[in-house]
């Protein structure tokens, strides 16, 4: 595939956030700078310098180049395979902050979604933004009933605007797996799909409701954890009213609160809720950084959680939901736990843009992965990472059970505060990486949620133990998933399984046998590097009988010289031209064997 030509300013320009800020020699590395177009293959090297300072101006570059890319920086801080460790740390604190949009422009487009006039549709707008972001922007507002809430307005044209960047990137990883030795490790198209997930969903805000409808009802068995309620009827796909949470930021509590309240059970339910999230159902919330996550203190007023709704709740039958979100709030109600003592803190959780999904097979083998590296087994953890993943053809199967095992068995003599989850698993995903095994992306979504979690956790108790929640709640999962093994259910399906087997085995021992009778019984066997060995075969088949036939010719031109000189000449020369067009044929395909050869070991 060749880049477009409209698209040869943008890759120039991808190249150079790599030559500018410190990351040359990875560009290089990686056959960034050969690029055809990229115009950089003869730049001077890049000044020495300080790498933080360096990972600092690479995330302030990703912010003034748009919203694009902020969102591939948020994807890229989940890709240790891909950055050094230096930018991966910067870049989790990547914050859009720019200028806000003039409230003119969010009163037009609160009314031209909404239907009505903004005065209409609240008690109360503050015309000052909480946040601003390169997507939209939020303000403080009051329902007509009263109720407090945030209102997340989208900044006008962002489809438009988006839709070439993602073209680009779309092209570019296609452009980049064709031709870079990057593009042989790393799944770059994997990345991109990613990304426009990621940007997808932000930009409709419908989704964001939705993933908090989803989470408010999958944590309903966890009463200390408060998802703020979307209002349905204020809520559009470019904006977005929930109820407003009065917290304190999870790095912010102040010391008299820890005085007065003990935040390790809440650290130890919240570590389990992600858990649940993760093992359980499979949809998590991928981006739980302390900016995400505030404490909320008795006193003041706050959403209620939907236990304490389902306790103050009075009605003997509940009306079906209008809606989906209704119904949703419903069925949440009716899983919801007794709710907790009046005066206990709790944790809020915002901001659903960024989720993840793990398949049956995915969830499956995360936990026997938590389980491996809560319990120090590298051994199990290595093939639990070799089944998910897809080795190329180099892979050092050995060798990479051999590193993880030194991994973990290292990280199990260190100290609580040395070995954050998180950090293991980005570990082992840059291990698996250089090593030639590539992992799924969901894998590193993963590792940001318990890297995240793991931060989260710390501030609220800086003496919790996570990995030992990690080894309790995954030990029970398995336990339970064993029960359900064995359960009457699940055996009734084996025993109907194995009735079908045995019912259709003399039909099939017959259709084997008959077979055998017309000699009409064939295996095959698939070797994925036998198309390469016959090749290789064919070519010393083609040298040797080109070299038979030149010798034969040598030996009748040398005879023929005797008694037709002309004849032996003319048969000299031709031996001479296959000659050398044979000496030149071997040399340029060893040149390209060993260029090809090179080119996957970098």
């Amino acid at each position: 595939m060749i880049l477009s030509p409209k698209h040869l300013p943008r890759l120039a320009a991808i190249v150079g956030l790599f030559t500018n800020y410190g990351l040359r020699d990875f560009a290089k590395r990686q056959g960034l700078l050969g690029l055809e177009g990229a115009g950089l293959a003869d730049a001077v090297g890049e000044a020495e310098g300080d790498v933080a300072a360096k990972a600092k101006a690479f995330r302030e570059r990703l912010v003034e180049l748009g919203p694009a890319y902020i969102k591939l920086g948020q994807v890229l801080s989940t890709r240790p395979d891909l950055l050094p460790r230096p930018y991966i740390d910067e870049l989790e604190h990547l914050q859009d902050d720019v200028p806000p949009m003039p409230f003119e422009q969010v009163e037009k487009t609160i009314e031209e979604e909404l239907h009505a006039r903004i005065s209409k549709l609240f008690e109360s707008f503050e015309p000052e933004s909480l946040g601003s972001a390169s997507l939209g922007q939020v303000h403080a507002a009051i329902l007509r009933d009263g109720r407090s809430v945030v209102v997340k307005v989208q900044r006008p044209n962002l489809r438009e605007q988006l839709a070439d960047e993602i073209e680009f990137f779309h092209e570019l990883a296609v452009f980049l797996t064709e031709h870079t030795s990057a593009g042989s490790r790393i799944d770059l198209i994997g990345v991109v799909q990613q990304l426009e997930r990621a940007l997808v969903d932000e930009l409709d805000y419908r989704t964001e409701a939705r993933n908090a409808a989803m989470f408010r009802k999958d944590l309903a068995t966890f009463p200390h954890i408060l998802i703020p309620r979307v209002i349905d009827a204020y809520t559009t796909h470019k904006v977005l009213t929930t109820e407003r949470i009065r917290g304190v930021k999870i790095d912010s509590i102040p010391p008299i609160a820890r005085i007065e309240y003990e935040f390790g059970e809440l650290a130890e339910e919240f570590a389990k809720a992600y858990l649940h999230q993760i093992t359980d159902s499979g949809h998590f919330h991928a981006d739980p950084h302390p900016g995400n996550v505030f404490v909320v203190l008795p006193g003041r007023e706050n959403p209620r959680t939907p236990a304490e709704l389902a306790a103050d709740d009075r009605r003997q039958v509940v009306r079906p939901g209008a809606t989906a979100l209704v119904e949703s709030e419903n069925e949440a109600r009716a899983l919801a736990v007794a709710a907790p003592p009046r005066d206990d803190p709790k944790l809020a959780l915002i901001d659903f843009g960024m989720t993840a999904h793990l398949t049956g097979f995915m969830r499956d083998h995360v936990v026997r992965l938590l389980l491996a590296m809560a319990e120090n087994n590298g051994d199990a953890a290595a093939e639990t990472l070799i089944e998910i993943g897809e080795p190329r053809e180099d892979f050092d199967r050995p060798g990479f059970i051999r590193d993880v095992s030194g991994l973990i068995a290292k990280h199990a003599n260190q100290t609580v505060e040395d070995t954050p989850a998180g950090v293991i698993l980005y570990d082992l995903i840059t291990m698996a990486f250089r090593a030639g095994l590539k992992l799924p992306a969901e894998l590193t979504l993963l590792a940001k949620a318990l890297f995240n979690l793991d931060a989260v956790t710390r501030s609220l108790d800086p003496s919790f133990n996570p990995t030992e929640s990690i080894r309790e709640y995954t030990s029970e999962i398995a336990n339970k998933r064993a029960k359900r093994d064995m359960s009457p259910s699940r055996l009734f399906q084996l025993a109907a399984e194995t009735s079908d087997l045995v019912r259709a085995l003399p039909h099939r021992l017959d259709v084997f046998t008959q077979k055998l009778v017309a000699d009409d019984f064939a295996v095959r066997v698939d070797t994925p590097q036998l198309g390469s060995l016959l090749l290789g075969l064919e070519k010393v088949a083609n040298r040797i009988f080109t070299g038979l036939v030149l010798g034969g010719l040598l030996v009748a031109s040398g005879l023929l010289m005797a008694y037709q000189r002309r004849l032996g000449i003319i048969g000299f020369l031709i031996a001479a031209i296959i000659g050398l067009w044979m000496v030149g044929t071997i040399l340029i395909s060893d040149r390209r064997s060993r260029k090809r050869k090179g080119k996957n070991v970098g």
